[in-house]
């Protein structure tokens, strides 16, 4: 059968490449790749495919292999590292991969600066927001780029959400001509500049990080007014978020959601996913996208409307809170159940005897196994010189997974 190589160019273009890739490219009847890497080999008298549409690439590589011709794909770096690699593997499971170092390696080599530690996001087909969460609490990172979500609008989007004590650096068209690599004192430095693509960017903490559950303390909420204490308490909250047991790519649909409390804490633990903030009361909502805004949260989606109907259209959870329900609990919880992914996580939280009645009596009648806790918290509070202790509401929560995970 025909070769497929898979080959990875570097900063130092051929010139970086090993023996046995030189090899196999001058072995090769058929080069892909982009014109940058199609033009590192003037000389070879093969055909040349330029890389456009990758599987109208692949649907005529796959053609040549018929044939019986050898074909090379041309990369940057290593291709197996957000890269052709696991596409070009999907239909060529066969094929030779002979990486290069990566533009990230590149950089922390100019820079002298150990990467060992550092973790990797792209916002290539991912979530700015779970990149921004997660680099945020990352000692050392390093953020692939793109021209719409450059280095300045990273830093101008941790900024908003509170990200301070960053250095950074910026490596530019890496090996090409008007390469460049520069360091940042701060994200407010690199928020102002311009830079050049393709670019990497290097975030490194100089002071501590932020926790990821438990950031949230009541007090910074805004809440409405006079009308205040339409939020999950703390103690609550952090109990709920437990039995919720959300992935870091979940689902969650915070129903009645007040201010917003339960949903934002949950964005932290699961920068990958999405929250779903269903609230019926129209003073509500700024409140709840003032919160957003200034925790940073990106991942959250304000649902306006009133529970059961405003679930429908929603995607699948895999876990629902139920804060408030405005007299609709039974059917909330149908719907709730019913949308729920197999394994996911339902939790309510009770502060009525009367909503702790139905609610128990109508997960005890699902059979699924239920949980139950009663939260009682006291909070130390002065009182002159001295402190006592100053009770809070009692809330029940209870819980259920759905059968089938």
């Amino acid at each position: 059968m025909a070769g497929v190589y898979l080959i990875g160019l570097g900063a130092r273009g051929r010139e970086g490449l090993s023996l046995a890739a030189s090899r196999r490219v001058a072995e090769a009847e058929v080069l892909v790749g982009g014109r940058r890497h199609l033009a590192a080999f003037p000389e070879h008298p093969g055909e040349k495919m330029p890389l456009g549409d990758l599987e109208a690439a692949l649907d005529l590589a796959a053609k040549r292999v018929a044939e019986g011709k050898r074909v090379a794909f041309l990369a940057s770096g290593d291709p197996l590292f957000f890269g052709m690699g696991r596409k070009v593997l999907a239909r060529f499971p066969e094929a030779e991969i002979y990486p290069a170092p990566t533009a990230f390696q590149e950089a922390f080599a100019r820079l002298r600066l150990p990467w060992d530690e550092a973790r990797f996001f792209s916002v290539h087909g991912r979530p700015l927001a779970g990149v921004l969460l997660e680099a945020s609490l990352s000692r050392l990172s390093v953020v692939y780029t793109d021209p719409e979500n450059t280095p300045a609008r990273v830093a101008e989007a941790l900024l908003a959400m509170g990200a301070r004590g960053f250095r950074a650096y910026v490596a530019e068209r890496l090996g090409e001509e008007g390469e460049r690599v520069r360091g940042f004192g701060s994200l407010e430095e690199v928020a102002k500049e311009d830079f050049q693509d393709p670019n990497v960017l290097i975030l490194e903490a100089n002071g501590p990080l932020p926790p990821r559950l438990g950031f949230f303390r009541d007090e910074l909420f805004e809440q409405r007014t006079p009308k205040r204490g339409l939020i999950t308490k703390r103690e609550v909250r952090l109990l709920a978020l437990g039995l919720l047991a959300l992935p870091p790519d979940g689902i969650l649909w915070d129903i009645g959601a007040g201010t917003g409390s339960v949903g934002l804490e949950a964005a932290r633990i699961a920068p990958w996913g999405w929250i779903y903030a269903v609230e019926k009361n129209p003073e509500s909502w700024p409140h709840i996208l003032e919160n957003a805004r200034r925790f940073g949260v990106h991942n959250l989606t304000l649902v306006r409307g009133e529970a059961p109907g405003a679930l429908k259209g929603l995607p699948a959870p895999h876990g629902v809170f139920v804060g408030g329900s405005g007299g609709e609990l039974p059917s909330i919880l149908e719907e709730s159940l019913l949308a729920l992914r197999p394994g996911g996580r339902l939790v309510v939280a009770a502060l009525t005897l009367e909503n702790l009645s139905t609610a128990y009596g109508f997960l005890r009648g699902t059979g699924l196994p239920l949980e139950g806790i009663q939260v009682q918290a006291n909070r130390l509070v002065p009182t002159g010189p001295y402190f006592r202790l100053e009770a809070q509401n009692p809330t029940l929560l209870l819980a259920v997974t759905k059968e089938g995970g």
